[in-house]
């Protein structure tokens, strides 16, 4: 069990044990985020063969972030580069490279990046991390990193937001989603209940979830060399919350309650509490 210790460990190795739990906590979060993603790319490629989004609270969210992100490429030139961190399966390549960009893929997981590489053919999909772009400086005209830097710690992210804006050219953006810590779904609760019953931050079954607020996302983008960044919410209603009871039932809900949801969405002050957060950053020229 982490951070585990007797209850007769005397008080100096007790500090000891902390710092050097601190100090790689990190790397571990990294790694296990790593594991995890590699045991499931199976489940992710079955979801991107299923095309209805009330399906799942997966398709759901993913859908309303796509929307955001439909946006953002409509206002690239043709042949735009664009480089998805932590592409996974590879769907974004493919979409993007139908549209007519010129996409680029990195991705540490080696189950996710082969079949990132077998479904996108003459797609660079390199190895690497958010963390330590494998990239020149000033190369890309749109980073995206779509539900990446939620399985990190948060001075990974830190350095994510970094490296992401360092790569981009000037006057380029970054899309980048992020999880609320107080969505009206209430899973920043249900993730410290499973925390506190299985006596373990995470594992590579149930990896760690970095929970961040507007204002966060703002004040870090900022720091880390943006211009502009612009923050929206999106799944106002707590229907991630209802899938996880019945993904059938939580369908018909959502069916009914999407325009009333999408409307409330549109409201600045509803963003702190929805449950995707998605940040678009830009670099200064």
């Amino acid at each position: 069990m982490a951070g585990y210790l007797a209850p007769n460990t005397p008080p100096w190795e007790y500090s000891k044990r902390t710092m050097q739990e601190k100090h790689s906590l990190p790397e571990r979060t990294r790694k296990i985020a790593i594991d995890h993603h590699d045991d499931v790319a199976d489940v992710f490629e079955r979801f991107y063969s299923n095309k209805d989004r009330f399906s799942n609270a997966f398709h759901y969210g993913r859908h309303k972030v796509d929307v955001l992100l439909d946006a953002e490429l409509k206002a690239l030139e043709p042949g735009a580069s664009i480089l998805d961190v932590g592409c996974g399966t590879g769907e974004y390549l493919r979409r993007l490279r139908q549209l007519g960009f010129s996409p680029t893929g990195v991705e540490p997981a080696p189950a996710m990046r082969e079949r990132a590489v077998r479904d996108n053919p003459g797609t660079a999909v390199v190895d690497g991390v958010a963390t330590a772009l494998p990239f020149a400086d000033a190369s890309f005209d749109l980073v995206m990193a779509i539900e990446v830097l939620r399985y990190l710690h948060r001075s990974d992210v830190l350095v994510a937001e970094r490296e992401i804006m360092r790569v981009l050219r000037p006057g380029g953006k970054a899309f980048v989603t992020f999880v609320n810590r107080f969505a009206l779904d209430g899973f920043y609760a249900f993730q410290r209940a499973r925390q506190l019953r299985r006596r373990t931050d995470f594992d590579r079954r149930h990896p760690h979830c970095e929970f961040t607020t507007p204002a966060e996302v703002i004040r870090d983008f900022e720091a880390a060399g943006a211009e502009r960044v612009h923050v929206e919410g999106r799944l106002f209603a707590p229907l991630r919350l209802l899938y996880k009871a019945s993904n059938s039932l939580a369908a018909k809900v959502a069916r009914v309650v999407e325009p009333f949801d999408d409307q409330f969405c549109q409201q600045a002050w509803s963003a702190p509490f929805a449950g995707h957060l998605v940040a678009v950053a830009t670099k200064p020229r």
